[in-house]
């Protein structure tokens, strides 16, 4: 072996470590910004789907962002629809918190700039729905919608929760990884 390939190893080597690093920090800001609902449907088919929907993401921290859901149901427009989710960076990837997420998937197409969520029902068919939730710019002007991300907001940054729940950052997030559609890394 000479010196030469061994700088050479070790170059190469030092340039992986990078790269898998910087690639690890690259999703968490790719997702932050604004989605309107696309399309809900679940299978077999029902009522237990969105009319309209909005998703706001913003960074909390260095390693943390905040995901706001302001929605309306099918089947009744008028209840309660919202939540809210912390997600975690982490050195294998994005996660969801632990907490209420068990029936939920979060797939993230960054060329294509969607958000699809894929629940689990409790009911009797086991029901499954997908939302699809594309990138906007547009600010939001449905009252409703404005109404119920105000409220998941207010909710997020209660003392309250805080105090029952602890702060997002000692929360575990260990088992929902936020799943991205492989890129090809030699694009620009």
């Amino acid at each position: 072996m000479t010196p030469f390939s061994t700088l050479r190893g070790a170059i190469a080597a030092a340039a992986l470590i990078f790269c898998t690093g910087a690639l690890a920090q690259v999703p968490m800001s790719t997702l932050v910004g604004d989605y309107n609902l696309a399309s809900s449907a679940t299978v077999p088919a029902s009522s237990w789907g969105y009319s309209k929907g909005r998703i706001s993401i913003q960074p909390l921290d260095a390693k943390h962002l905040l995901i706001v859901l302001s929605c309306e149901w099918k089947r009744e427009p008028k209840a309660v629809c919202g939540d809210y989710f912390y997600a975690q960076q982490r050195d294998d990837g994005l996660y969801l918190q632990d907490m209420n997420t068990f029936a939920m998937r979060l797939y993230f197409d960054p060329a294509s700039r969607k958000l699809t969520i894929i629940s689990r029902g409790a009911d009797a068919k086991a029901s499954v729905r997908h939302d699809v939730f594309s990138a906007t710019t547009a600010p939001l002007t449905d009252a409703a919608l404005v109404r119920r991300m105000k409220r998941e907001v207010s909710n997020a940054n209660s003392k309250e929760n805080r105090r029952v729940f602890g702060p997002h950052d000692k929360w575990d997030y260990e088992k929902n990884r936020i799943e991205f559609q492989r890129q090809d890394l030699t694009a620009p």
